[in-house]
């Protein structure tokens, strides 16, 4: 289960900051609360991808395990990366507004 975690969590953090953006723009209309509360969300979103990134880093250098598990931490950093682009990327209408 830890493995799908690692494997699955930039995913996960990305979906999550997306609909709590969506949720809080749709509960607030125009109310700068919800701005407020978008870049808290990002904030944290940004930190836990940075962690599944430093933690995809340590695990790559210690190099043990097999083949899956070099692809899972391959693909687990992967996708954290992406997170991270996606989440900041999100954040941007709240802000310019």
């Amino acid at each position: 289960m830890r493995k799908w975690l690692f494997l699955l969590g930039g995913l996960i953090v990305w979906a999550v900051h997306f609909f709590l953006l969506y949720g809080f723009g749709s509960v607030f209309p125009g109310d700068p609360l919800a701005n407020w509360l978008s870049i808290v969300a990002t904030i944290v979103a940004l930190a836990a991808d940075a962690a599944l990134l430093w933690l995809a880093a340590t695990m790559r250098l210690r190099g043990k395990g097999d083949d899956l598990d070099r692809w899972i931490v391959d693909i687990g950093g992967i996708g954290a990366a992406l997170s991270f682009v996606a989440v900041a990327w999100q954040m941007l209408p709240p802000v310019m507004i």
